[in-house]
């Protein structure tokens, strides 16, 4: 298939149709063989059309004006595909693309018929009638009613049932960074339209449907929309003071009322490089932004304007920027923690449970471990077939939440214990394996790319996406190493134990102190990083 794709818009390469038209060439090259070429029509020279009718009667199929219309004519006919990609104009095209289509008047013949339906037309000088047309076209509106109306209008009147159409309305987003988390999910849907397009020759119901749905809802963009033009009520502010307006009163239209716990928030943010003050009030209908008469905070972020730009765009992690000393936090960090429920203009880059919705769960990894430390001290045979009967039976549970590799390990660690236990192997010496090895397991995983508590905690922190930040990476690490460590010193303990007449209570002193060490955990890991994020 021979593609040819006509960019009408003014911005040429930075055109944000493009994005989509870019997405749509993606999918459809991915489902059969397709050569294609991108005219940008703006750069060319393209006359208008001076209405002489030369091309029909003195030199017909041929125009008088000698421009670049020439060779786009002949690469016109030679498509198999034509993609007109242009944004919405005063309800109809760009001007330099409308020129474009009027200079394909040589293509048709100067005689008039009518049609079936009672309409006239030109009849073509060409046989087209194999050659498709996709309209890809993007407005600033948040709808497509009363709007696109005109437009696929006349596309329809000249294409007819060889004409798709993706008309999206709110495409001025797709060129805001700090929505691309949203823009990037409907771009994904375009290519799978792509896709659908090159192996059927049409969108498919869902797919169209999908396409239909807005980026954001109306009120939300229109938030965003007013506030990006930064005129009245930005004032006389200009440079970065502008400009860090906008933002966060961006920010604050993206606001989801959903996350509000009953209690106002409020966040404070100072630029220190401009220097400006914000506060965003977070209450139970929307967010107001203040740029004075500000109140008490419940936390209060410190960086530089440039930092903050660099984070919202992704091209920082805020993790990074804290442990750099380039972003520090005042007041309640937990505000931090909840950013993507309050604004969630980073949820869909965030990692997901896997393709089953299922999570990890250490209930899995430690199940196998406690039962064996609970029964092997009081009845070693017994504690060795429980043991090996849950090493049996949880593959079948690990349908239910995501695996990691510590769970095998586990498996194949106490299976061994417990058959050597049933090999009447010393119990004293079983219980004190079991928790060195464990120990060594956990202490192990510290030096690996993740440690092993990450597995378990990231669900909480944006799923895999957590595993790219190096404070949730450095607090793990720290409490993978705290549990290993007390592993080895429940096997030295144990050793004693059940060497002495406590030998029965052994288990309960082990669950004690993994107890305790659990509540320092869950202490540790909201202290460290607010700690951080202070210092």
């Amino acid at each position: 298939m021979k593609v040819l794709v006509l960019n009408g818009s003014p911005r040429g390469e930075k055109s944000n149709t493009l994005k989509l038209t870019e997405a749509f060439l993606e999918g459809l090259t991915g489902s059969r063989p397709v050569t294609w070429d991108i005219v940008h029509v703006y750069q060319k020279n393209i006359g208008h059309c001076r209405g002489c009718f030369h091309c029909w009667t003195k030199t017909p199929g041929q125009c008088v004006l000698r421009d670049d219309m020439d060779y786009l004519r002949e690469q016109y006919l030679a498509a198999d595909l034509i993609i007109w990609s242009f944004p919405l104009y005063y309800l109809g095209m760009p001007s330099k693309i409308k020129a474009f289509l009027d200079r394909l008047l040589p293509l048709n013949l100067p005689f008039i018929e009518v049609r079936d339906d009672g309409s006239c037309l030109h009849p073509a000088r060409y046989d087209l009638s194999g050659q498709q047309h996709v309209l890809i076209s993007t407005c600033g509106f948040c709808s497509t009613e009363h709007n696109y109306e005109p437009l696929i209008s006349q596309f329809e009147l000249l294409f007819g049932d060889r004409l798709t159409q993706i008309c999206c309305p709110e495409g001025e987003l797709f060129s805001i960074p700090q929505l691309r988390a949203r823009t990037s999910e409907y771009l994904a849907f375009v290519k799978e339209a792509g896709r659908e397009y090159g192996r059927q020759g049409a969108i498919s119901p869902e797919t169209r449907q999908k396409l239909a749905e807005l980026l954001y809802p109306p009120e939300v963009f229109l938030e965003m929309a007013n506030a990006s033009w930064g005129i009245q009520e930005a004032g006389s502010c200009t440079g970065p003071a502008e400009a860090s307006y906008r933002l966060l009163k961006q920010m604050a239209a993206l606001y989801n009322p959903k996350s509000f716990a009953g209690k106002e928030i409020v966040i404070e943010i100072h630029f220190t490089d401009i220097p400006k003050t914000y506060q965003l009030r977070l209450g139970p209908e929307k967010c107001t932004l203040y740029t004075g008469d500000f109140i008490p905070y419940t936390t209060r972020i410190e960086t530089t304007y440039t930092t903050w730009v660099q984070i919202s765009e992704g091209k920082l992690q805020g993790a990074a920027a804290m442990m750099k000393g380039q972003f520090k936090v005042a007041g309640d960090f937990d505000t931090m923690l909840k950013w993507d429920d309050f604004f969630g203009t980073n949820k869909a880059l965030a990692g997901q449970p896997d393709k089953q919705g299922r999570k990890t769960n250490m209930l899995l990894l430690l199940l196998p471990w406690l039962l064996l430390w609970a029964l092997l001290p009081v009845e070693e045979t017994w504690g060795s077939v429980a043991a090996v009967l849950t090493c049996a039976l949880l593959p079948a549970l690990s349908g239910l939440w995501r695996t990691t590799p510590y769970e095998k390990g586990s498996i194949i660690l106490v299976t061994a214990i417990g058959v050597l236990g049933l090999l009447q192997v010393d119990r004293t010496v079983l219980v004190c394996m079991s928790y060195l090895l464990c120990g060594l397991m956990w202490l192990a995983s510290v030096a690996a790319g993740i440690p092993l508590s990450a597995f378990y905690s990231a669900d909480r922190y944006g799923g895999e996406a957590a595993f790219q930040n190096p404070l949730f990476l450095k607090t793990n690490r720290m409490l993978t190493g705290a549990w290993g460590v007390v592993f080895l010193i429940l096997a030295l303990g144990n050793f004693f134990l059940l060497s002495g007449s406590a030998a029965a209570y052994s288990g309960l002193i082990s669950a004690g102190l993994s107890a305790l060490m659990g509540l320092f955990t869950n202490r540790f890991s909201k202290w460290y990083p607010a700690w951080v994020a202070r210092a």
